[in-house]
């Protein structure tokens, strides 16, 4: 809050967890990869930022992302 006066705080606990599911298919030699997960089931997330002109930008103690939904497609071994 008051970044020239050095505040020291104490937070609860966060549990950062995430999952990631895939699936190889392998086509002639080639594979193709499917996959999707998510990052901070648990949306644990810090809820007291800084704002305004005179905020803190290293007042940040938890996870970096709120909860994420994500998926893809990887192509491996295409050339020989």
């Amino acid at each position: 809050m008051y970044p020239d006066k050095g505040e020291l705080r104490t937070s609860g606990n966060f549990f950062d967890w995430g999952v990631k599911l895939s699936y190889t298919i392998h086509l002639n030699g080639a594979s193709l990869q499917l996959y999707g997960g998510m990052k901070n089931i648990l949306n644990s997330y810090q809820n007291d930022f800084d704002r305004g002109i005179d905020r803190d930008p290293g007042y940040i103690y938890g996870p970096m992302i709120p909860r994420t939904i994500y998926a893809g497609v990887a192509f491996g071994n295409l050339i020989k």
